[in-house]
């Protein structure tokens, strides 16, 4: 059973696991509309309908939370991704087709959880924790492969020069330009996009950098 140090215990019992997911639901609703440096303990143990005592039984700090839900999210987001490209057929399917769809689980994903992940996004950056970045370039390092090994496989239909470095390169412009939209209010108002418009546009972004016809 792996180890999380940000937890007092890993929890073992039903009740003790509803506890901590309900205080992970709180903390996660409360951060959609406060920073985390805005959100006190006091708040989420009362939306949680819990006590600090329970939490304190639970979590190390304050930072200790943003770690779970930091791993929780990269959990459910390797569970989705692995459940995705592991799909019957889902392989064999057109390149547009295939970053079509990929580009919608990440737009998905990213929108599920903004202010979870503007936090995370802000304390990565702003803070020398390498836990947060580490998580992230698990990422990278372990799910993004899989998928570029099936982008590859019709590497013959791009007209880029480098398919290697274009899979990975154009699938960083359109990861990061999804994430800012998505995370930063400022982006979101000034250029309102919905979900649709935007996996359409991304889409067709990173086909045009890999030198791919639309379908």
């Amino acid at each position: 059973m792996p180890t999380f140090p940000y937890l007092v215990q890993q929890p073992q019992q039903a009740r003790s696991r509803e506890t901590m997911t309900q205080i992970l639901d709180a903390a996660a609703q409360i951060l959609e509309t406060k920073t985390f440096e805005e959100l006190t303990l006091t708040e989420v143990v009362q939306q949680a309908g819990t006590s600090v005592g329970a939490f304190y039984g639970r979590f190390k700090d304050k930072d200790g939370l943003l770690h779970a839900l930091d791993e929780r999210f990269f959990q459910e987001f390797e569970r989705g991704f692995l459940g995705l490209i592991s799909r019957p057929g889902w392989a064999q399917q057109s390149l547009p087709r295939i970053i079509r769809q990929a580009v919608e689980f990440l737009v998905d994903a990213y929108s599920r959880d903004q202010g979870v992940l503007r936090s995370l996004n802000i304390k990565a950056r702003l803070h020398n924790d390498s836990r947060f970045r580490e998580r992230e370039q698990r990422a990278w390092n372990e799910l993004f492969p899989q998928l570029q090994d099936i982008l590859l496989r019709h590497q013959n239909e791009m007209r880029h020069p480098n398919p290697v470095l274009a899979t990975r390169l154009g699938f960083q412009q359109m990861f990061f330009a999804l994430r800012e939209i998505l995370l930063w209010e400022h982006l979101r108002e000034t250029a309102p996009y919905n979900r649709e418009e935007l996996s359409v546009e991304l889409t067709r972004a990173y086909l045009a950098y890999l030198g791919v016809q639309e379908a």
